[in-house]
């Protein structure tokens, strides 16, 4: 039996083996094969709905096979459907499940998948039933047969019952739609005839290599054919050297075991639809039938060589790189499996036959996360064998055959075909007949407001225009496009005003719609309108600006472009000149710019010869505009055009005028420009330009803008982590503190970047940051900022980077640029780009900002000031005038020493500029000249303005432009294009109209009064309409099906009213008037659908016929996530108003997250609107009015202890109607009051009981230590000195038609702060504030009440610290040095303080310690750490002891003193008590839930006591304490059953999390999280809080100042510290060296014995001097007032008297009190010019108008200025230009090297100086003599001047110094005037010459006579 088996198997496989019986089973030449194909492709949002529209191909597809390798194929029976409807819920699936007889149940349900995905996703393995695989067995004549009989049962066969309904497949949609597009349309007769044409394929071993066509056969036909193709292509026996799974270290070139497998899997790059993409192979052999193969293909077309894609945007935008190294990600992923049954040939691999196929293909396109929705389309395609015979009849051949391409997608071009004449003028007419509709439709609809309409017939009017060829183009837009009419026009052809402006209008929508065609027709149209002069110049700049970015340029639509900037009109035009250049920039880089992954940019020639010609022909002729002989104007405009260009040919010339050898020629200008031309090269040549940049960077000689700029380019190239540190590093030798600032603050700001496109860029500046040297020098500094808002649910983010550079003449940036950058759906985006730059400004803005309330003049006031001073008028009486004493002395001062004036010397300049997708695309430059005719004469055109203001102008525009524009195309395995689309537009409408009346004019030169009266009037509507659509469509020339969502965000804001404004009696009124009807505010609807478009031929009325486009659209209502939609509906002011206030909003929620929909519009329709509408008893208008009254003190009350400012404001509001009253009062009384309070006889708390007294309080007895008396005297007098400041609210309104009585409210808040700062290091002030609210009936507390109390104060911590401080200095020994010189110092100190205060004790006496504790060791546990470190580390940082000790030596305010007393003013702790009662329900649960959010936002660092807690009822406590540096604190609660301890919260970057949408109970989407960008600060008894701030952020620069110690130490402005010992000479410590010359201190000795100074201050044309008062003065007075002195602070000098003199004569100023000096000493009503204060010794010379303050007491003087004084100082005190580096600038801005030279620069020679035989050094230019390599003479003088000593005198200290020189040929005559000269004065401008050599040389400081 067994072998009767084994020969019967051998027989059968004899059998199989036949070639004969094989050849009809697999394809062989001259036989003809038939396939029924069907193809459907459906889209939808699975996620939320399983609504879906598609379509579908039906035909008989026919091949004949000439040779093995050629193949005919010809398409039958072709039929196309339009597919809509629903597919089972899985609520239906799984009820039809449960009724479902499990027998019948064949295929297993998979519940996890929704029904949509089901249908296409859930395919199990492909497998044939068995009934159809026996079918296969039996013969052809049989299989014909039963195919007729089935189908005649089937036609016989009634309708199914429902069982038999329910019994369909799982994967059957249950509600669909089908309808056949009809023959007799004539798009698809015209299709259906192309498709039935031959093509001829070579198919080679189951690879299509070639398809040949007919000549007249479109694309579009041929690619639905390779879709068919695509399901035959098949690869059974790849080569071993094909295979991408090939072992590296696999040498062989077979594989033996693999070439005999029947089974196989391999991976290899296969052509497809979609390119050449990897494929994963699975071939497996049938278990039912020898010779068939399972063949399983996936396709992977994230790894591709050639991926076919289409992509266009209207912005530039580059695909965000993916963290992953192995791919990248994108938003539309592809997948494609295929299944094919396949008879094989196992002798011969390239014999086969495909007896059924089957694809099915999905395109995801996911624009958030995967919560967000996801749109797909889903394809799937069969090919099953009905026939195969030989060739009965033979199927032709293409005619005119031409080749195709292979199998990959060709996109069809678009080809305009030109009709006959008589039709193409008809066609032409009708065109335009529809553009004109559509273009006064939009006007019409924009007429008042902006419908929903507009925006979608905007985008249908762009499309028109870009359906026309360029004669069509121009012949409309001729037409349709005309002058605006003037008014002599108008009156001619009679329209009325209304008419003119709607035909304007319509001109005007016209003319932004052609800017967005963006085709070479609509190039030339615009071209030829102007050179008609149809346009205006700003309307050409408009067009050309659109149509360069919305282009795809090529090199023809570039050439018009230069053409355009060649033009005679261009170059009449400096505007239009301008435009055309910078658009002609664009187009090129848009042309030459390479195609990369992903990136939307436009397509270049392929051609790479032809490229590089492009190249070298533009190059050309943008580096013409930059060539020497051009202006300075000439060469920016075309900078800026080779920057939009990008052309690596323009490097090197680019070079030349960076750093090169054109760079001195060059203005800054000109080369900060050539910096940015470079970005865009950057990554290209990413090495060259590096190297430029570096050398422009590591030039401490260039200026700011250039290396900052320079960085900032670098920076561009993506550099590497060692070149990142390379830049990091140089900060650490940085000498330029605007360049370190910028670089570190952008390091900074990069590395905290959240972003989705610079996470990889973070990463390297975080590690780069720890080798740059922190620069923190305050917002006057150059710096680089962002704000970010990233939403990673999203996956998109937005940034704000706002960068600017200032310079060393004002605090003000000159040049700022903010950037805004989106990152959405995988793109990252450089969206805007507002650049501004200005130079020559400053002594404007400064006069603007830098000034009080009062003196702040206008711009007008400023120039009309200037203009009077330029006035002869005004010299000849400024002459005339008698001088003052203080003149006179100013006089002889600037004779003896000549100051340079530091003069603006840059011209006036200041552009704007704006970018558009990285495209520069308008700048602006004001005229220099009109600049500085506005800034040097005062002097500003503004003839008709005032005069137009007062008659009112109207003011209307409306500007309507596509804010996006994208498209991507990839194709689907149907050989159909899926059209990804993103279009957005932006609708701007102003209408406003207003009128303004100012008395007395404002405009007038002579005007001298200040404004008394303002009148105004304003009607405004402003209007924004955002439109956006993005579609998913599957297209083809029949029908069109996807997924569409619809988004309009329209804004209206109203506004309508008078505002008058009385300055003298300071009343203002502001009348609004109410609407009239509803108006809708804020309306947002979002609307996702899925749709079928086809265009169908009908008859119209007049029987012709016509093409129109039948829509039909399901919408998607997100039933999937949420039955029913969330709706909020919610009014307000109905009656309280009058005017009624609706929010009603509809949305889809996300399943189980956040309600968020507005923000994830996928998820189902939203809407949302807010709208205003009369409501009950409507006011006719709204009446705001606003009094405010000053209260001044008298002059007793003001001399008096206490005083009392008080300022009171009134408001009125009123809303009244005839049957209703409304009014509301507001009176707001603002009070200020002084007052005497001792803080330490303060009760405490009873919280702190616990805690000993001395950790919460001082003593009385404690004082300060080392000081004399008086000043003890002076410290507690201050410290009793208190400030309350009150203000009390209190409202009153009528009551509402729901209320029984009117509303009143009672706010009362006191705030108590020390008067003066604390400068004592022994301490103990508080900060009150006291909050009491008051409402409902009265104010009297009997209803609604609460009250807070805070007060500042030092915390337990702090206390501790400084007792800590005050015990370790007074167990020192006395004699120890003030710091540490050595360790053995330090370790002596250290043993001393172990015998003192014992740590650890020895065995023998620790017995009776611990049974008898003492007070002393008991404060040492408590003061004193346990561990050596500590106690080292805390004796080293003892300030407060290195502050005594410099006390000791007399310095009172040394540095170590200022930094105790700072950390020991610091308040830490906030105790805050609540206490309330009556509270609203609402209000008492809002409290409650935040709490609740506080305790679990902060769940790991609280703890809670609620066990046997006991509080108060009705209070809440707070206690919040910071560290020592201010970054973190905690904080306890204490309600009336719990206490919670949080800790560790930080203050540096505190964020705070809004969530209304809980806490309000709403719907509404109203969360949000939000970092502070400053840390919070508390205040000290030093500093306010607002002063905190302002340290914070000029970091202590606020207010700048210079310090003269009395150990002959000098602190400069910007920190620099010297030492120079003062004469008797007076020296210049401060001056204001601009041209204004405000101010000037002079310092010098009355005795150089003796420490005391001699100071005088000129101000205000008067003289102000300080100094001792002689000893017999001073005793005298002593004696008459009866004072003791006591003093210890200085020994010798302790009955020192300050003298005050004003212009000579003596003033008295008692302690604690002021003295105003005034214009007109005799009027009390005059001007007060400046204010003398004494406090203690201390004597202040304040003037707020100048913003100056001087204080002197003899030994040390400070000099305080404001910042309007920046690199404007001269003096001792240097130039306050914020850098050090130069902070040794003399009299003439040369740079000493040396302090000693420097100061001697500023001794102003007079005869009192040369006393006891000295002789003042002269100051002067040395000059030497020498030969040069020609052996030529020179004469080489000093850059410098360098200290000398006179003729007939003999030096008596010097030092040598180096010193550079400049030299000069000797027998040059300007040689010989500075040999005449530099002996008798310092030579000018030495210091801007060239250094020539260096040569040491003796400067003599000190000279005696011989």
């Amino acid at each position: 039996m067994k072998l009767a088996l084994l020969f019967l198997g051998v027989c059968l496989a004899q059998a199989a083996l036949n070639p004969e019986d094989l050849r009809e089973k697999v394809f062989e030449q001259q036989r003809e094969y038939l396939y029924k194909y069907e193809g459907d492709v459906k889209s939808g949002i699975p996620q939320t709905s399983d609504k879906y529209s598609g379509m579908k191909i039906e035909a008989e597809v026919r091949l004949q096979f000439k040779t093995d390798k050629d193949v005919l194929m010809r398409l039958e029976k072709i039929k196309f459907k339009s597919l809509r409807g629903e597919l089972e819920s899985p609520e239906e699936r799984e009820l039809r499940r449960l009724t479902k007889d499990s027998k019948e149940e064949k295929i297993p349900e998979q519940r996890q998948h929704h029904a949509f995905q089901q249908e296409f996703q859930s395919s199990s393995e492909f497998e044939l039933s068995r009934e159809s695989e026996s079918e296969e067995r039996l013969p052809r004549e049989e299989q014909e047969r039963r195919q007729r009989q089935e189908q005649e049962r089937r036609d016989q066969k009634p309708k199914k019952s429902s069982r038999e309904e329910e019994s369909k497949s799982q994967w059957e949609p249950s509600r669909e739609v089908e309808e056949e597009v009809e023959e007799t349309e004539k798009n698809m007769a015209e299709l259906r005839r192309h498709l039935e044409k031959t093509i001829k394929v070579r198919y080679e071993k189951g690879n299509v290599t070639k398809i040949e066509a007919q000549k007249d056969e479109p694309q579009e036909s041929v690619n639905i054919k390779r879709g068919i193709w695509n399901m035959l292509q098949l690869t059974m026996d790849p080569k071993n050297v094909e295979t991408l799974d090939k072992d590296s270290k696999d040498k062989s070139k077979s594989n033996r075991a693999y070439d005999k497998s029947t089974e196989k899997l391999f991976r290899i790059m296969e052509q497809d639809v979609s390119g050449l993409c990897e494929t994963q192979y699975d071939i497996r052999e049938s278990r039912l039938q020898q010779n068939l193969r399972e063949v399983t293909k996936t396709k992977d077309y994230q790894n591709c060589r050639q991926k076919v894609e289409k992509l266009h945007s209207l912005v530039s935008a580059k695909k965000i790189e993916s963290e992953r190294k192995d791919r990248k990600e994108d938003k539309l992923e592809s997948s494609s499996v295929s299944r094919l049954l396949v008879v094989t040939d196992k002798l011969r691999s390239d014999k086969f036959l495909i007896q059924e196929s089957e694809t099915r293909s999905q395109h995801v396109y996911q624009p958030y996360s995967k919560e967000g929705g996801e749109v797909i389309t889903f394809s799937k395609q069969t090919l099953k064998l009905k026939e195969a015979k030989q060739v009965s009849e033979q199927m032709p051949e293409p005619r005119e055959p031409e080749l195709k391409g292979n199998l990959s997608f060709v996109f069809q071009k678009p080809e305009y075909k030109q009709p006959r004449e008589e039709p193409r003028q008809e066609k032409t007419q009708e065109k335009k007949e529809k553009i004109e509709r559509l273009s006064k439709e939009i006007s019409k609809e924009m007429k008042h407001s902006v419908s929903q309409e507009a925006p979608r017939k905007f985008v249908e009017l762009v499309k028109e225009l870009r359906q026309l060829s360029e004669e069509q183009m121009k012949k409309i837009l001729k037409e349709l496009i005309t002058k605006p009419l003037n008014q002599g026009e108008q009156r001619k052809q009679r329209l009325t005003d209304e008419q003119v402006q709607e035909k304007n209008q319509t001109r005007k929508v016209l003319l932004d719609a052609v800017s967005l065609v963006g085709k070479q027709e609509a190039l030339r149209a615009i071209r030829e309108l102007m050179e008609l002069k149809k346009i205006s110049e700003s309307e050409v700049e408009m067009l050309l600006t659109g149509v360069s970015l919305s282009i795809q340029p090529c090199p023809r639509t570039t050439r018009e472009m230069l053409e355009i900037a060649q033009s005679e009109r261009s170059q009449e035009s400096k505007q239009i000149r301008k435009s055309a250049w910078l658009s002609l920039g664009t187009m090129i880089h848009g042309m030459i710019s390479q195609q990369k992954e992903g990136q939307m940019q436009k397509k270049r020639p392929q051609d790479q010869d032809q490229i590089e010609q492009i190249k070298r022909e533009y190059s050309q002729e943008l580096l013409k505009g930059i060539e020497e002989e051009k202006s300075e104007e000439e060469k920016l405009i075309f900078l800026r055009a080779i920057k939009n260009a990008g052309l690596e040919q323009t490097v090197d010339r680019l070079q030349e005028i960076i750093s090169g050898k054109d760079s001195e020629t060059n203005t800054k200008e000109i080369r900060v420009q050539a910096i940015d031309a470079l970005s865009r090269v950057a990554k290209k040549l990413p090495n060259k330009v590096r190297q430029i940049a570096l050398r422009v960077f590591q030039n401490p000689e260039k200026s700011e803008s250039e290396r900052i700029r320079a960085y900032e380019l670098m920076m561009e190239t993506k550099p590497t982590l060692s070149f990142i540190e390379l830049i990091a590093q140089s900060t650490q030798r940085e000498t330029s503190n605007q360049v370190g600032q910028y670089v570190y603050t952008d390091l900074k700001a990069r590395s905290e970047c959240k972003m989705p496109s610079c996470k990889k860029m973070s990463k390297l500046c975080k590690i780069a940051l720890r080798l740059c040297k922190p620069f923190n020098k305050g917002i006057q500094y150059s710096e680089s900022r962002k704000w970010q808002m990233v939403d990673e649910d999203l996956d998109m983010g937005v940034s704000l980077d706002l960068k600017s550079i200032s310079n060393k003449k004002s605090i003000f940036p000159k040049d700022v640029r903010a950037q805004l950058r989106l990152n959405t759906l995988g793109y990252d985006i450089k969206l805007l780009e507002i650049a501004g730059r200005a130079e020559g400004l400053q002594s404007m803005i400064d006069s603007l900002f830098f000034k009080k309330q009062e003196e702040k003049k206008s711009v007008f006031d400023y120039m009309m000031k200037k203009t009077r001073e330029n006035s002869e008028e005004y010299r000849k009486s400024k002459d005339q005038k008698q001088k003052t004493v203080a003149e006179i002395e100013i006089g002889k001062v600037r004779n003896s020493l000549p100051i340079q004036t530091r003069r603006d010397e840059e011209e006036p300049r200041l552009s704007l500029s704006t970018s558009w997708s990285d495209n520069e695309v308008s700048f602006q430059e004001f005229n220099k000249e009109d600049l500085k005719k506005m800034v040097r004469e005062g002097k500003l055109p503004m003839s008709d303005l005032e005069e137009q203001l007062r008659k009112g102008l109207k003011h209307q525009l409306t500007k309507t432009t596509f804010l996006f524009e994208a498209s991507r195309q990839v194709p689907t395995t149907l050989g159909l294009p899926l059209h990804l689309n993103l279009t957005s537009v932006l609708i701007v409408k102003s209408k406003s109209e207003g009128k303004l009346e100012v008395s007395p004019k404002m405009f007038r030169e002579d005007r001298r009064e200040d404004v008394r009266k303002i009148e105004s009037e304003l009607q405004s509507n402003q209007t924004i309409v955002l439109y956006t659509t993005g579609k998913m469509t599957v297209e083809s020339r029949v029908l069109k099906s996807g997924v569409a969502i619809n988004v309009t965000l329209n804004t209206t804001l109203p506004v309508s009213g008078k505002l008058s404004m009385d300055m003298e009696s300071q009343k203002y009124k502001w009348t609004m008037e109410t609407p009239q009807q509803e108006r809708e505010l804020v309306t947002l609807k979002s609307t996702p659908f899925v749709y079928t478009e086809q265009k169908q031929t009908r008859k119209d009325r007049e029987g012709k016929k016509v093409e129109v486009t039948r829509r039909q659209e399901i919408l998607i209502k997100g039933k999937k996530i949420q039955k029913q939609p969330t709706e909020y509906n919610r009014t307000f002011g109905r009656e309280e108003f009058g005017v009624e206030f609706r929010l009603n909003s509809s949305m889809v929620s996300r399943l189980s997250k956040e309600k968020r929909s507005p923000f994830q519009p996928l998820t189902g329709p939203v809407e949302l609107r807010l709208s205003a509408k009369p409501g009950q008893n409507k006011p006719e208008k709204v009446e705001v009015e606003l009094e405010l009254t000053k209260s001044r003190p008298s002059s007793s009350e003001r001399n008096s202890e206490k005083t009392r400012e008080d300022n009171r404001w009134e408001i009125k509001i009123s809303a009244n109607h005839e049957q209703q009253e409304r009014k509301m009062t507001i009176k707001i009384n603002d009070s200020e009051e002084k007052f005497e309070e001792d803080s330490r006889r303060r009760q405490l708390d009873s919280r702190d009981r616990n805690i000993p007294k001395r950790f919460l309080a001082r003593s009385v007895q404690e004082q300060e230590p080392l000081v004399s008396e008086e000043t003890r005297d002076m410290y507690e007098q201050g410290r009793k000195q208190h400030l309350r400041r009150t203000f009390a609210v209190q409202i009153d309104r009528t009551r509402l038609p729901r209320e029984s009585e009117d509303f009143k409210a009672c706010i009362n808040m006191e705030f108590e702060y020390p008067a003066y700062s604390d400068y004592s290091l022994i301490q103990d002030r508080v900060q009150k504030a006291n909050i009491e609210a008051k409402w409902g009936r009265d104010c009297s507390g009997n209803d609604k009440k609460m009250q807070l109390k805070a007060k500042f104060q030092k915390s337990v911590e702090q206390r501790r610290q400084e007792r800590k401080e005050e015990a370790m200095y007074e167990k020192a020994p006395k004699n120890s040095k003030p710091l540490f010189e050595s360790e053995q110092d330090f370790e002596s100190l250290y043993e001393t303080l172990r015998e003192v205060l014992t740590f650890g004790e020895s065995s023998s006496s620790r017995s009776s310690q611990e049974e008898k504790k003492s007070e002393q060791g008991e404060k040492t546990r408590e003061y004193f750490s346990q561990t050596h470190s500590d106690k080292k580390r805390e004796i080293r940082e003892n300030v407060f002891r290195k502050c005594l000790q410099d006390r000791k030596e007399g310095l009172k305010f040394s540095r170590s003193c200022l930094k105790a007393i700072e950390q020991r003013s610091q308040l830490r702790e906030l105790d805050i008590e609540i206490e309330h009662k009556n509270l609203p329900t609402w209000m008492k649960q809002l409290v409650s839930d935040l709490h609740k959010d506080i305790q679990h936002r902060n769940y790991e660092r609280t703890s809670i006591k609620d066990v046997d807690v006991r509080n108060e009822e009705n209070k809440l406590r707070l206690r919040l304490t910071v560290d020592k540096d201010a970054k973190e604190m905690n904080i306890t609660i204490k309600t009336p059953r719990e206490e919670s301890n949080i800790t560790r919260i930080s203050l540096e970057q505190p964020k705070l999390k809004i969530n209304l949408q809980k806490l309000l109970r709403t719907e509404l989407p109203m969360q949000k999280d939000l970092s502070i960008p400053f840390p919070l600060r508390f205040p000290s008894t030093k500093y306010s809080m607002i002063e905190e701030y302002q340290n914070r952020l000029m970091n202590k620069q606020y207010w700048p100042y210079c310090k003269v110690e009395s150990n002959d130490k000098i602190r400069t402005f910007d920190d620099v510290e010297y030492k120079y010992k003062l004469s008797k000479c007076d020296h210049i410590l401060a001056k204001d060296a601009s041209p204004e010359e405000k101010f000037m201190v002079l310092i010098s000795k009355k005795s150089e014995q003796k420490p005391e100074n001699v100071l005088k201050v000129f101000l205000e044309g008067k003289k102000v001097e300080l100094q001792m008062r002689s000893r017999e003065e001073s005793e005298r007075r002593r004696q008459q007032s009866g004072e003791k002195w006591s003093s210890q602070e200085e020994e010798e000098h302790k009955h020192d008297e300050m003298e005050i003199t004003v212009d000579g004569r003596e003033v008295e100023v008692q302690p604690e009190q002021s003295l105003q000096i005034r214009k007109d000493q005799n009027d009390r009503n005059s001007e007060v010019l400046f204010t003398i204060k004494r406090s203690g010794k201390m004597v202040k010379v304040i003037s707020e108008k100048l913003g100056l303050k001087v204080k002197h007491d003899l030994h040390q003087t400070w000099v305080k200025v404001s910042n309007s004084f920046r690199s404007k100082m001269a003096g001792l005190c240097g130039n306050f230009d914020g850098e050090q580096t130069d902070e040794y600038s003399g009299p003439s801005q040369e740079v000493y090297n040396h302090h000693q030279m420097f100061a001697l620069s500023y001794q102003v020679p007079s005869k009192q100086c040369e006393t006891e035989g000295k002789k003042l050094p002269l100051m002067r230019n040395v000059m030497i003599s020498r030969k040069n390599e020609n052996d030529k003479d020179e004469t080489c003088f000093s850059k410098t001047p360098v200290p000398q000593c006179p003729e007939g005198s003999r030096k008596v200290k010097s030092v040598k110094q180096q010193v550079e020189f400049h030299c000069l040929y000797t027998n040059l005559e300007s040689t010989k005037k500075m040999l005449k000269l530099y002996k008798t004065k310092p030579l000018d401008k030495m210091m801007s010459k060239k250094t020539d050599r260096v040569q040491e040389i003796e400067a003599e400081l000190e000279c005696r006579e011989q």
